[in-house]
């Protein structure tokens, strides 16, 4: 019973990591979608991600 507990813990916080990393990845996706219509500055965008503009445009604009 111990041993099912714990492997239900374990997907548990494998499912919420998961989705963390989704919302991520959706907030990241969104940034450099704006920037690309020019709705946002890369600065904005840059600094809504936590980030320097250099590293914004090097990951979102390769």
């Amino acid at each position: 019973m111990i041993f099912y507990m714990e492997l239900c813990r374990r997907e548990e916080k494998g499912r919420e990591e998961g989705r963390e990393e989704g919302k991520a990845e959706g907030r990241w996706g969104i940034l450099t979608e704006l920037v690309r219509d020019g709705i946002i500055t890369v600065k904005e965008a840059a600094k809504r991600a936590g980030m320097t503009e250099e590293a914004f445009r090097k990951l979102a604009m390769h």
